[in-house]
């Protein structure tokens, strides 16, 4: 696992299949039309991915999945379920000098155990 960074460890397909199985019990039936459309990608896509019909999944798509549907189960700045995509967004942000209570997050996100790597 590099650095304190704990998406190495989140299984995509294990969210992916979550996600369209709490979207279907949501709404009945089209869990993955409305996966898919969260992840900006096509049903057929999703479905695929699902089912093991895809020899090689890009590692953008498994960077997408965790990023808009892991959920960290209780942010430490907010003590809330945070998204991962937003723990990405205040985390690596610039620093809120304009707000005090978004700098206080900002600051908790910067040692958080949660805290995902920078990318190059």
């Amino acid at each position: 696992m590099a650095g304190n960074d704990p998406t190495p460890a989140v299984d995509w397909k294990t969210l992916l299949h979550q996600a369209v199985a709490d979207a279907n019990q949501a709404g009945g039936r089209g869990g993955v039309t409305r996966v898919a459309r969260c992840l900006g990608v096509s049903r057929a896509y999703v479905s695929q991915a699902l089912n093991g019909l895809r020899p090689h999944v890009p590692p953008a798509f498994i960077a997408r999945v965790i990023d808009r549907l892991h959920v960290v189960a209780e942010c430490p700045a907010s003590n809330q379920p945070q998204p991962r995509s937003e723990c990405r967004r205040l985390a690596l942000g610039a620093a809120p000098t304009h707000n005090p209570l978004a700098m206080r997050f900002w600051k908790a996100c910067q040692s958080c155990p949660h805290r995902p790597e920078e990318t190059a």
